[in-house]
């Protein structure tokens, strides 16, 4: 069988997880890992047996395809050497730090005829693929993703770094361009948001809020979603959808001299499966004509210009110990 040879750039904590994908997919020869930091590239390329690099374009006449895992804002200059060398290209989100270098990314993988897709993880979760089928006309989504504080992405603020991945559920689902943006952020320990909250309106009439921390003591991942005849939850991390429709003409007596309608309850069966092996195994089949990316370079563009567009109308305060750390940092 032939292998498709891939590499890594980028093995820190969302990139050692690439790398031990790659190393088990029998269709896949690991070529390399590159990072800057010797130790830890080193200790991971010893886990995957393969070889180590400081310098990603070691890479290049090596690799067929390359699983990209930096921070953001070298996210563009690599891709773009990739993609000019011919190389199929799995970039994690956020694209990029603006859409002028995402249109120029898609621009680049056109006229190199290769693949350019985007690790929005989400749209591999098996609760999320199940979803789809489920969403017919929402009139109301609510989005909250929260977890502890990290030293990582601190390049980015929580839109970019976790929200993203709930405006890119929505942009699937609802289908509709966005009529306007409320939002809020609150910046505790980084100089950008570290909390965040956003309402969106869309042309048809959906209406969205999404909360997003990178403060909050524990890590919590859900949707909600209010159709006219379902309601529907989701929990990203135990890969569940719990499922309440309204049956229609059958009426419950409240005490309380109201009347509702029936609420029937069901948790439809999901195949669980870790999402990060699922997008590699589409990246993989897209490359070789077996299937179609899930998210394409124009979807992380979508996804991306909304982002920027929250962050834009945000309205950003800052706590009052960031505001005296930044003083202080600012003093000769």
């Amino acid at each position: 069988m032939h292998q498709i040879r891939v590499g890594v750039v980028g093995v820190g904590r969302m990139g050692q997880h690439h790398a031990r994908v790659c190393s088990e997919d029998p269709r896949v020869k690991l070529v390399g890992l590159v990072d800057t930091n010797e130790v830890i590239a080193r200790e991971v390329s010893k886990k995957c047996k393969t070889k180590y690099h400081l310098d990603y374009r070691k890479l290049f006449g090596q690799v067929d395809a390359v699983n990209i895992a930096v921070p953001t804002f070298l996210h563009y200059q690599i891709t773009k050497d990739f993609l000019e060398q011919g190389v199929h290209v799995l970039l994690e989100k956020p694209m990029t730090k603006n859409l002028l270098e995402a249109e120029n990314l898609i621009r680049i993988a056109r006229s190199a005829g290769v693949l350019l897709a985007i690790g929005h993880i989400e749209r591999f979760n098996p609760a999320v693929k199940d979803l789809r089928g489920l969403v017919t006309k929402p009139v109301f989504i609510d989005a909250h993703r929260m977890g502890p504080p990290t030293t990582r992405n601190l390049d980015v603020g929580v839109v970019l770094e976790l929200m993203i991945h709930d405006l890119d559920i929505v942009l699937s689902v609802v289908k509709a361009p966005v009529k306007r943006v409320h939002a809020l952020g609150l910046s505790v320990y980084s100089n950008y948001e570290d909390i965040a909250q956003a309402q969106l309106l869309f042309e048809n009439g959906c209406l969205v809020g999404l909360s997003a921390s990178r403060v909050s003591a524990e890590k919590v991942r859900g949707l909600e979603i209010t159709q006219e005849d379902a309601f529907i939850s989701l929990d990203y991390m135990a890969q569940n959808i719990t499922l309440r429709r309204q049956v229609s003409g059958n009426f419950v007596f409240n005490p309380k001299a109201c009347y509702r309608r029936e609420v029937v309850e069901e948790q439809p069966l999901i195949s669980k499966d870790e999402p990060l092996k699922l997008e590699i195994v589409n990246f993989l089949d897209s490359i070789t004509g077996k299937g179609k990316p899930v998210v394409t370079g124009a979807d992380g563009k979508n996804a991306l210009d909304l982002a920027l567009r929250i962050i834009d109308n945000m309205e950003l305060v800052c706590s009052r110990e960031n505001r005296l750390a930044r003083e202080l940092a600012m003093m000769p």
